[in-house]
């Protein structure tokens, strides 16, 4: 990618919880510095949504968020599903597997693919999921975050206690 000045950032993390997990601190900190360097930055986050400083936006991509408090693992009511997204986050939850890294993909792809022009960057945040493979096969450059998993934080914590 050749681009002289400010880079359209579009940041995506798909669980931003402001205060535990530590994605949305990770996405709080890092759009702020970004802003700070110069950059455009619009966050896409599915929920919770994450607190953001002055100078970032927010789009907001609902879900089922079948993991909120305080009804966890809830079963959400027929009049919540608004798509097939919906249908699939249920389905792959239903199935004891982590379905929001999938459908939050899926959903941030329909969202971007109207406005490729606005960005020059899609920063995802370990997503991983397949609709971030079709927003770079629709042509906008992918930067991939992968944080290590909390075992790793522990392996090191006991090794050095």
């Amino acid at each position: 990618m050749s681009h002289d000045g400010p880079l359209r950032i579009a940041f995506l993390t798909y669980r931003g919880h402001p205060y535990t997990g530590g994605q949305g601190v990770y996405t709080r900190h890092m759009a702020r510095e970004l802003v700070e360097l110069g950059h455009h930055v619009e966050v896409i986050s599915g929920p919770p949504y994450p607190h953001l400083d002055d100078g970032v936006a927010l789009t907001k991509l609902p879900s089922l968020d079948l993991y909120r408090m305080p009804d966890p693992f809830r079963i959400p009511r027929l009049s919540e599903f608004k798509d097939r997204f919906d249908v699939l986050e249920y389905a792959v939850t239903a199935a004891a597997t982590f379905a929001e890294p999938l459908t939050f993909s899926l959903r941030a792809h329909r969202n971007l693919m109207g406005r490729l022009n606005q960005f020059d960057l899609v920063h995802d945040n370990q997503c991983l999921g397949t609709g971030i493979w079709k927003i770079h096969d629709a042509g906008l450059p992918v930067l991939e975050t992968i944080h290590h998993p909390i075992t790793v934080d522990r392996r090191l914590e006991t090794k050095h206690a």
